[in-house]
């Protein structure tokens, strides 16, 4: 404490007017001295209407400052267990911004004893009117343990089960039923009837552009402000202060680098030790057990809205980590420091001459919270690399580090897509290499340790694509043995046709059976892998694909095996596949189908699928 350093320089001098000084200064602050000495708590059973009290935030800069509050009423049992405390405040600071997102944490005072953190209030709200979230409810989420070890536990219901949790690339794959996440609820989406809604954490955004940056907010449930970031590694910006107390700004950092993304609020109680604090009053994510780093902030600005004003922040260090995220707050400990993924982006433009551009980042770790980041920042390289609305295709070389409980493995994968008006950052998310990233860290076995990632893009001008048009068999009659011949009709983009004929072999013993020809893009087509039984196995499917230029021609039969975790069971008769068939379980059983396949490397990209149903008759010999 600054306080306490002044102290210490000063006795010997004047040490008896210096101690007269200091606690004067303490007792004029108590909230400043959160870090120094324990602050006493007033419950709610004796919070009164008409109460007068005030509140500490950061209105700019770093230094906290006061406004006034009085307490309008108090609502019992507003959410489970805790209760809302109804307050106002007449600040002509607040007259036109009333409450502030932003402001979620500014310990309140009433009598020198800490009631709570503001946290509440009405999105269209004309008044500087809002709730506070009572210390007990916070000091509640602060008894709760740091426990980084849960976050590397799967949070599918265990082997030989259905996985849960967003859709894996793997489970699309192999064809397995999923149930998605309901989509996350922003506050600002809720109807301002229906009550008091949790302030809306201000997601401090720079290096990201427009695209980016709604597309990550909308992911997150969080409100998008431009503001700044720490800087490069020879550029950091740094604090001013070095300890913590009530009302100082908070920065929960998401990303960190060339971008910077940063969830911004206010501490609101500060143990003795000065290394466990609580802020916001409400969650961030509601994500419970966290390993995200947090520091110091600097307010530049408050914007005035009709709907929610909030605090234009920048992160300026890393103090620490947030453990837990929950209903009545986010608790931080300033001793740790949490783990984050380097994340390396390097752009070549169409100009060969011109020389590539690198961004290095490094983002928090969360299973739902790391692929939502990576796949932004992979949008902003797209959309930064190629901004022309022309017909651009965008290459993309992934390789991703991780460690698993077999020990360390390394990801490759090349994707390369056609865009017919430039590029469109937003199909970052459904790229295979970010879908793998959520399959990792998703999946019913391991959290995978994902150590590093690197994205290298390449773009070129030019529209080198062709749509499967029509599919027909050449031949009128086709026989067990013989060989097939596919004719295909492309239309490139230029609006020209042409015809290719593939042959392909049917199957000796498919006399008198209806099969299906498949003729798909190689970037649509199936590989076909056993159920996975560890992570391991799930990395090789996700790895297995065909490359976009490229199709794939397949014969198979609607029911030929089984696909099971003990690996492929191909050809196997109908009666013998219903006794294996598990109609107890909810795991659905995915059919073995493929009977001969052809990959055919083409010089164009590839778009569309066609299926059709052939009678195969018996050889002529048998005759």
């Amino acid at each position: 404490m600054r306080e306490t350093r002044l102290l210490r320089r000063r006795i010997g001098t004047w040490a008896l007017g210096s101690l007269l000084l200091t606690g004067l200064a303490l007792a004029a602050s108590p909230e400043r001295a959160t870090a120094a000495r324990k602050v006493e708590t007033m419950p709610v059973s004796d919070v009164k209407p008409g109460m007068r009290g005030h509140a500490v935030t950061v209105f700019k800069g770093e230094q906290t400052d006061k406004f006034e509050v009085e307490i309008v009423d108090v609502i019992h049992n507003y959410l489970p267990k805790q209760d809302a405390v109804l307050f106002r405040s007449n600040d002509p600071r607040l007259e036109h911004s009333s409450i502030v997102g932003g402001m979620s944490g500014s310990p309140i005072f009433i009598d020198g004893k800490l009631v709570g953190a503001l946290s509440y209030g009405w999105p269209f709200n004309k008044d500087a009117l809002g709730a506070l979230t009572p210390m007990v409810n916070m000091h509640q989420v602060g008894d709760l343990p740091y426990r980084p070890d849960v976050l590397r536990a799967p949070k599918g219901a265990g082997r030989g089960k259905k996985r849960r949790g967003t859709q894996a690339w793997a489970d699309t794959m192999l064809g397995l039923d999923t149930s998605p996440l309901p989509t996350r609820k922003r506050p600002q989406d809720l109807d301002a009837s229906e009550s008091l809604v949790p302030l809306s954490v201000p997601m401090s955004v720079s290096g990201l552009g427009p695209a980016a940056t709604r597309m990550l907010g909308d992911a997150l449930g969080m409100t998008p402000v431009r503001g700044g970031g720490r800087g490069t590694s020879s550029s950091k910006q740094t604090s001013q202060k070095k300890g913590w107390g009530g009302g100082d700004a908070v920065s929960v950092i998401l990303i960190d680098g060339d971008s910077s993304v940063a969830g911004n609020g206010t501490v609101t109680w500060v143990n003795p030790k000065g290394d466990r604090l609580l802020a916001f009053g409400h969650s961030m994510f509601d994500s419970g057990p966290t390993n995200v780093p947090m520091g110091h902030a600097r307010v530049h600005t408050i914007i005035n809205s009709y709907q929610r004003s909030v605090k234009v922040s920048s992160p300026l260090s890393i103090d620490g980590l947030m453990y837990q995220d929950r209903q009545a707050a986010i608790a931080l400990r300033t001793d740790k420091r949490a783990p984050m993924i380097p994340v390396t982006t390097t752009i070549q433009g169409p100009d060969p001459d011109l020389p590539p551009r690198t961004y290095e980042n490094r983002v928090s770790f969360g299973v739902d919270l790391t692929p939502n980041l990576i796949a932004s920042i992979l949008a902003e390289a797209i959309d930064e690399a190629a901004r022309d609305s022309t017909e651009v295709v965008f290459k993309l070389h992934t390789e991703i580090e991780y460690e698993s409980a077999s020990g360390r493995r390394e990801l490759e994968f090349d994707e390369e897509l056609f865009f017919s008006g430039g590029l469109i950052g937003r199909i970052a998310g459904r790229t295979r290499s970010v879908l793998a990233i959520l399959a990792l860290l998703d999946n019913g076995f391991e959290v995978a340790d994902i150590q590093d990632v690197r994205h290298s893009i390449s773009m070129e001008y030019g529209a080198p694509l062709d749509e499967i048009e029509n599919v027909r068999f050449v031949q009128e009659t086709i026989r067990a043995g013989d060989l097939l011949e596919v004719e295909v009709t492309f239309r490139n983009y230029a609006g020209d046709a042409r015809t290719e004929v593939f042959p392909i072999r049917v199957p000796d013993d498919a006399a008198g059976e209806e099969i299906m020809v498949e003729l798909a893009a190689g970037n649509v087509a199936v590989p076909l892998r056993p159920l996975s039984d560890d992570l391991d196995d799930l990395v090789t499917t996700l790895t297995q694909s065909f490359p976009s230029r490229s199709v794939v021609l397949t014969i198979y039969r609607e029911s030929e095996g089984l696909a099971t975790r003990k690996g492929l069971m191909p050809a196997l008769p109908d009666s013998v596949l219903e006794t294996m068939l598990d109609r107890g379980a909810t795991q659905p059983s995915v059919r073995l189908k493929q009977m001969s396949r052809r990959v055919i490397p083409t010089k164009s990209i590839v778009v569309g699928s066609h299926r059709l149903k052939l009678d195969i008759k018996a050889p002529k010999s048998f005759r």
